[in-house]
């Protein structure tokens, strides 16, 4: 018997209802002023197809709609109840910090990607080393200032979370996000990809707060 795990709310977050993977039910292992929401698994974990994380992301989002929760990532196990509460006490302050910094808001993605490929398709063996670099720092400076047209979602976002850029372009920026603001967000998000040049802009989201978790249910309690 194994204990997955879908994330961390407040203990007066109200009942918890619905099934997460394997349609097992949900319930709540609870320490203090924290709980974690589990499912029972006979199994160490369920293997990560395609289904099953479906299925773990939909029990994370229809939780987030009632309760500011820390998710954890798929494949969390605990051995018991006995196991999760150790977690939930040692852990208590920073999750409970986290928890409050979360509440309200939801996270939204930004996905940025060159139209004509950009740097991804430029082939260095049809290239002088010196012209493949020169294009190089100058794809990174292009990065540099569309981070830049970016900064007014600063304004909007309550944190933000920036990946590492792939072909020189930031593609995956995390912003946490009031509720109320989501709209504010995304039209500013329009605004902005309107005036980039060569550049596509697309707002993903809202989903739970993945990003700025920040490892607060993934570590191990050994």
């Amino acid at each position: 018997m194994s204990l997955f795990l879908y994330g961390v709310v407040e203990a007066g977050a109200g009942a918890v209802a619905g099934t997460g993977i394997d349609d097992r039910p949900l319930r709540a292992v609870a320490d203090g002023p924290l709980m974690a929401i589990v499912t029972d698994h006979e199994d160490r974990a369920p293997l990560a197809a395609p289904e099953a994380v479906d299925d773990y992301e939909h029990t994370v989002q229809r939780l987030m709609d009632f309760r500011a929760i820390l998710p954890a990532p798929f494949g969390r196990v605990l051995d018991d109840d006995d196991a999760v509460r150790v977690m939930l006490r040692r852990r208590r302050r920073d999750l409970l910090s986290k928890l409050d910094g979360v509440r309200g808001a939801v996270e939204l993605g930004i996905h940025a990607r060159w139209r004509d490929g950009g740097f991804a398709q430029r082939d260095p063996r049809s290239e002088s080393g010196a012209a493949y670099l020169r294009a190089r720092l100058e794809t990174r400076e292009s990065a540099r200032r569309l981070a830049s047209e970016l900064d007014p979602l600063t304004a909007v976002a309550r944190s933000i979370r920036r990946a590492l850029p792939q072909h020189d372009l930031p593609v995956l920026d995390a912003y946490l996000v009031d509720r109320t603001r989501v709209s504010e967000f995304v039209a500013l998000v329009a605004e902005l990809g309107d005036c980039l040049d060569g550049i596509d802009l697309v707002c993903t989201g809202p989903c739970p707060p993945y990003s700025f978790a920040d490892g607060g249910v993934i570590r191990s309690t050994a």
